[in-house]
């Protein structure tokens, strides 16, 4: 029994036993080291969007394995006003959200608009390969 059973417990057969019969395994684009060209060069994205997804999956831990590992920044958009304005030095901290990037060895950040842009390290960050 592999430690992935023992874990999955009395579900581990079924589990990992699943077919999926709903969405045929042809229809399935799995990531890879080429999928950049595999995959996303045969669509309409212009240049600067293919470079900038080049440049996050080509950073962090999984440089070059075609996933992405990116740290959600949820800054109160979607809570309440008390929730979004209520003080919180440590959430607001651009200089701290990308250090915890960078320390997770995360490809990037995906946060609102507008959140690290206070942050004069910014610019400077986006082109350094983490």
């Amino acid at each position: 029994m592999t430690d992935i059973a023992k874990l999955l417990g009395a579900e581990a057969e079924s589990l990992l036993s699943h077919t999926c019969k709903g969405i045929p395994k042809a229809s399935l684009h799995l990531p890879g080291p080429d999928f950049l060209d595999r995959v996303v060069s045969i669509t309409d994205r212009k240049p600067s969007v293919m470079r900038s997804l080049a440049s996050l999956y080509g950073h962090g831990r999984l440089a070059g394995t075609g996933y992405l590992s990116l740290l959600p920044v949820d800054q109160g958009i979607e809570h309440s006003a008390g929730a979004s304005f209520a003080p919180n030095p440590a959430c607001f901290d651009p200089e701290g959200i990308v250090a915890l990037a960078i320390e997770g060895g995360c490809n990037g950040v995906a946060s609102t608009l507008g959140v690290l842009a206070p942050w004069p390290g910014a610019t400077r960050i986006a082109s350094r390969s983490w």
